[in-house]
Formats: structure tokens, C-alpha cells, sequence
């Protein structure tokens, strides 16, 4: 009875041991067309360009190993010099896939998987260097991608903190809290949802600048609606920021509470979209300003032309154009297949801007679109102004409008002659703004009430109306037509 006990156990095992090696094989090939559907979705990018990809199958586990170059085109206008190459900038990276069923057995974890993959990078010998400075035996990144049985995804990233790193000779200093971030993806790549926080980075230079960034947190959370066209809500926001500019002109900067929320909706065949940006405050040389709020939409975009327009610029990116061709293709692009996005009665509009400011509150409210526009319009100037819908209404106490005025005479001045008078520079912008605004509202052009300018403005159908007053046009008036 025994024996037949012991026999049945081990057929038993065998069987289990037959099938997970079974279901480990058929998981590794199931899993090579997930990772080459990954790598295509990573080769379709305008940013990189693939120089070479392998993929190594096995039983329990694969290897894949890519090399990629960032598109020059990404950052040829930081570092372009006439007479000088652009550095190619590269990295590898090896994906280390465990096949399922099981793969995160071994940890104890019995959630069944298509794969689990992890990432490695492989750095040049020079910036290997640099980063062990920083990170010391830690990997600079960490990559984990589980992948379900339906290729949907959950990648978590994950980059290690550096506490007190610095530098003797510079006087450098950096403090990073490192970073967390959670990919959940959808297999088709048609739904996304991420989420980022980096708690702190604080750096300084001996002499030159000091600064600090605190909990800074991203998510957005994505899906393709039918237009083609990825909708959803999108959130960011940074606790405070610091900057102090301690060489040349010093500088000491405070933000406190910045924050976005942005949201794209889709109705019939047209895209919505709005963003709102609030500051609770900004703090420039110890003058407090904030609250902010800038709110400001498009409605009314024709959503097929919007994708279309997304893939055909994508593919005109990667061709890796001279600066000068590129800007002729992209003009040319925008007038073969841009267009219906102009004759769909676009509209982009700033809903509210609020800026409080030590002597008040700066306020605009603002629009404008195309109503009626049919393409030949293009090619008669008169038509297509008549197209226009656009409106502008906006408020400045008048000592706000020296104190900006000051702002740019100092930068003026100060840049062309350092020796300038500061109290003179601030003489002469005062008294330059007091002459522009008597001249304009004797003018009519703005208006003056109890310290507060204001100007209202609107136009539609051709017609110009400004605080109240239609404005006649120079054609209106005997001039040229408008070409």
C-alpha cells in the first residue's frame, strides 16, 4: 500500500513537473510576441532610434537586448555647433524575462503571470563612473514589468535617493529622495495610467546657486476614444521650489503649491480639452505674489484630423530631417492634412487669468477662433479676418503696470551698461509708462478707473469694437484692402 502510495506521489509530481515545463515553454512563446509588440511600440517612438535588438529564448526564461539612440533631433538645438558633430547619445538595455505560469514563485508570490521582466542598463565605461559617485553599488534604475495573461501590464520603476553627495573642489552638493513611479498599461497600448512622485532634490554650487524641489507628484490616467485620440485626466503639482542666484545679479525665488490638472473629452468627432495651473505663491526678492489661477481650454478640435495629424508627424520625426527640410515638411503637412481642423469652427480660450500682485489683482479673459473658415479663405486676407471670432477683456492696477514696466527697463538697461543707475533706470520707466498711458487713454485705447486700467476689446464677423467704440478698419477708411 505503500509503495503504491509513493508511486502515485511521484507520478503525481512528475505530472505537475511535466506540465509547469510545459506551461513554462508555451508562456516563453507567447511572451516573445509580447515583448516584440513592446519593442515595436518602442521603435515607433519619434525619440529613439533602434540600433540593434536581439531576443534569446529558453525554457523558463529569455533575454532580450536593445540598444538605442536618442533622436539628435531631440536636442540638437541645446547642443548644435556650427562647424562641430552632434554627440550621439546611447544606451543598452537587457529585459530579463521569467516565463510563467508562476514566475514570482520563488518569491513566496503565487500570482500567475504571462512573464515577469526585469531591466538592466548597461552604461559607458565614463558614465558608469559618474553614476557610481551618485549611487554609490546601487543600480541608478530599476525596472520590474509584470505582464498578464492578456499582455495588459504594471511596470514599477524605482530610482534609489542620494543623501549628501558632494564635491570638494566645486563646492557641490546634492540631496535626491529619489523617485517611484507605477506604469498599469493596457496590452493594445490603448489605456494608460501612471504615477510618479519624487519626494526631494535639493543642489547647490559654492558661491553660484542654492535650490530645492519638494514632493513633486504626476499621475495621469489615459484611454483612446474612437477618434483615435488618447483622452483622460492628467495631474501634477510641486509642494515648494527654491532658487537662490548668489553670482552676478542675485536672485531668490520661492514657489509654494504649484499645481496642474489638465482634462481631454471627446464628443461625436470633436476634442475638448482644458488645463488649469494655480500657484498659492511666488515670492521674487521678498515681494509676495500669489494666489495665481490661469484656466484656459480648446474646444471644438476635429479629433480624427488631430490623430491623423499625430501618426503623420510621428512618421515625419523619425525621418531624421535636416532642421531647414523638417520645417518645410512640417509647413506642408499642416496644409494637406491640417485643415479641417480650421474649418470646424476651432475656438482656444484663456477663461480666466488671475495673478494678485502686491498693489492688486491682474486679471484677463480672453478667446479665439475661426467661424465659417472654408480653405480657399487662405487666399484672400479680408475673408479670412472676417472669419475670426476673438475677444479680449483684461484689468492692471497702473502701479502694477510700472512695477512690470520697471522690471523690463532694469533687464534692458542693466544688460547694456551694468554701471546704470538703479534709481535712474526706475525714474525713467515711471515716467515712460505714465506718458503711455495718458497717450492711450486719451486715445480711447484703455481705460482709467480709481487706479485700475482696463481694456475690452472684440471681434467678429469683420467687425473691431474696442471699450464700447467700433473701430473702422484701413480698408474701411479708404486704405489698401487687405491682401
Amino acid at each position: 500500500m505503500k509503495r503504491k502510495l509513493m508511486i502515485a506521489a511521484g507520478a503525481a509530481v512528475a505530472v505537475l513537473a511535466t506540465t509547469y515545463v510545459g506551461g513554462s515553454w508555451y508562456a516563453g512563446v507567447k511572451v516573445q510576441d509580447t515583448m516584440k509588440k513592446q519593442h515595436d511600440w518602442i521603435a515607433s517612438l519619434p525619440y529613439f532610434i533602434v540600433k540593434s535588438h536581439s531576443y534569446a529564448p529558453g525554457w523558463f526564461s529569455s533575454t532580450e537586448t536593445t540598444t538605442l539612440q536618442i533622436d539628435p533631433g531631440m536636442y540638437a538645438f541645446l547642443l548644435e555647433r556650427e562647424g562641430h558633430p552632434l554627440p550621439k547619445i546611447e544606451f543598452t538595455y537587457i529585459n530579463h524575462v521569467k516565463h510563467g505560469p508562476l514566475p514570482l514563485l520563488g518569491r513566496f508570490n503565487p500570482t500567475p503571470y504571462k512573464a515577469v521582466v526585469t531591466t538592466e542598463f548597461k552604461y559607458s565605461p565614463e558614465t558608469e563612473k559618474l553614476l557610481k559617485q551618485f549611487f554609490g553599488d546601487q543600480a541608478p534604475i530599476e525596472i520590474e514589468n509584470r505582464i498578464a495573461f492578456n499582455d495588459d501590464g504594471v511596470m514599477k520603476i524605482r530610482v534609489p535617493a542620494v543623501k549628501d553627495y558632494s564635491e570638494a573642489l566645486s563646492g557641490v552638493k546634492v540631496n535626491w529622495g529619489g523617485l517611484d513611479a507605477t506604469l498599469d498599461y493596457g496590452g493594445d497600448f490603448n489605456r494608460v495610467k501612471f504615477d510618479a512622485t519624487a519626494p526631494l532634490l535639493e543642489s547647490q554650487a559654492k558661491g553660484v546657486f542654492e535650490a530645492s524641489l519638494k514632493d513633486v507628484r504626476i499621475s495621469l490616467d489615459n484611454h483612446r476614444g474612437k477618434t483615435g485620440v488618447m483622452l483622460g485626466n492628467s495631474k501634477a503639482s510641486v509642494a515648494s521650489f527654491d532658487l537662490k542666484l548668489l553670482d552676478g545679479t542675485p536672485l531668490q525665488l520661492r514657489l509654494e503649491q504649484l499645481g496642474y490638472t489638465g482634462q481631454i473629452r471627446e464628443e461625436g468627432d470633436y476634442i475638448n480639452a482644458n488645463a488649469d495651473i494655480t500657484l498659492q505663491k511666488l515670492q521674487l526678492d521678498e515681494q509676495p505674489y500669489g494666489p495665481a489661477t490661469l484656466q484656459t481650454e480648446a474646444t471644438h478640435l476635429h479629433g480624427p484630423t488631430l490623430a491623423k495629424l499625430a501618426d503623420s508627424f510621428t512618421a515625419l520625426q523619425k525621418k531624421q530631417l535636416p532642421r531647414e527640410k523638417f520645417t518645410e515638411e512640417l509647413m506642408k503637412l499642416a496644409q494637406t492634412e491640417g485643415m479641417p481642423l480650421l474649418t470646424h469652427d476651432p475656438h482656444l480660450a484663456i477663461r480666466k487669468l488671475e495673478v494678485q500682485m502686491p498693489d492688486g489683482a491682474l486679471q484677463f479673459v480672453g478667446g479665439v477662433g475661426l467661424k465659417g473658415f472654408q480653405p480657399e479663405d487662405l487666399n484672400n486676407g479680408l475673408q479670412f479676418f472676417k472669419r475670426l471670432d476673438a475677444s479680449a477683456d483684461f484689468k492692471i492696477p497702473r502701479k502694477a503696470a510700472e512695477t512690470i514696466a520697471i522690471w523690463q527697463f532694469r533687464a534692458m538697461l542693466g544688460g547694456l551698461n551694468s554701471q546704470a543707475n538703479q534709481d535712474d533706470i526706475d525714474f525713467l520707466a515711471t515716467q515712460f509708462v505714465e506718458g503711455q498711458i495718458a497717450k492711450l487713454t486719451e486715445q480711447k485705447l484703455l481705460q482709467e478707473d480709481k487706479g485700475i486700467l482696463s481694456a475690452k476689446a472684440s471681434l467678429s464677423k469683420g467687425v473691431f469694437i474696442l471699450n464700447g467704440i467700433t473701430v473702422p478698419m484701413p480698408w474701411e477708411e479708404g486704405g489698401q484692402p487687405l491682401e
